[in-house]
């Protein structure tokens, strides 16, 4: 592996994430292993205010909006989808996956004192096995961000489990883009975005200066 390279912000104004128990959590943290024990392996900040903007600019506030996380860690960018749905005031929900029990249970408790709990179904297993269930039932998925596993099969598998799902209008969000890995190793994410990109088309707008180890945020649009 290359070594780590972090573009997640610390020295900026918590007022302007979007839920306030988030900005709490936020407070006084300067550093990556401080920001891990209050929000997880989460994107952080400027991706939180990304994603936020983004999905509120996308929201169809006229019919039901379902929006899907795999990864939800301690709930952290959970809560910015969920916001988003409050704010833009549009019907639907944020369906999310997560393999911890641990991490589900303190996701869990973040949702709760966020506000955003009615938003959310949190689902606790395996995305590979859980996904495929869910995505039988899924008829218009316009928002997806995919952030569990992070090895080239499982994303592909993530995203090809959904594809029949998706909108002609809708987004998948990628994190962990920057391509991280040796010749000999598994190509991770990176590879699985050039993957679909050769099986499915569409395009790819890639944000290099997000996120942390390992950064970079690419947006999927058919």
């Amino acid at each position: 592996m290359k070594p780590p390279i972090y573009h997640r912000m610390f020295d900026y104004d918590t007022n302007l994430l979007p839920n306030r128990h988030l900005a709490s959590l936020e407070h006084d943290v300067s550093t990556i292993d401080a920001a891990r024990k209050k929000t997880g392996a989460s994107i952080g900040y400027p991706g939180w205010g990304l994603i936020y903007h983004l999905l509120l600019s996308h929201l169809d506030r006229n019919n039901e909006q379902l929006i899907i996380e795999t990864g939800t860690n301690f709930g952290a960018t959970t809560i910015i989808l969920a916001q988003s749905l409050i704010d833009a005031a549009a019907p639907g929900k944020v369906v999310t996956v997560e393999l911890s029990r641990k991490n589900t249970k303190i996701a869990r408790e973040n949702f709760r004192a966020a506000g955003v709990s009615d938003f959310i179904d949190t689902y606790c297993g395996d995305s590979k096995i859980i996904l495929p269930k869910l995505a039988r039932e899924f008829s218009s998925v316009r928002f997806a961000f995919l952030d569990a596993s992070h090895l080239c099969e499982d994303v592909l598998f993530e995203f090809e489990t959904l594809q029949p799902s998706l909108t002609d209008d809708a987004l998948v969000l990628f994190d962990n883009t920057y391509p991280i890995a040796d010749e000999d190793e598994d190509q991770r994410v990176y590879g699985a975005l050039k993957e679909i990109r050769h099986r499915f088309g569409g395009n790819f707008i890639n944000l290099d200066h997000v996120s942390w180890y390992t950064p970079g945020l690419a947006l999927w649009k058919a």
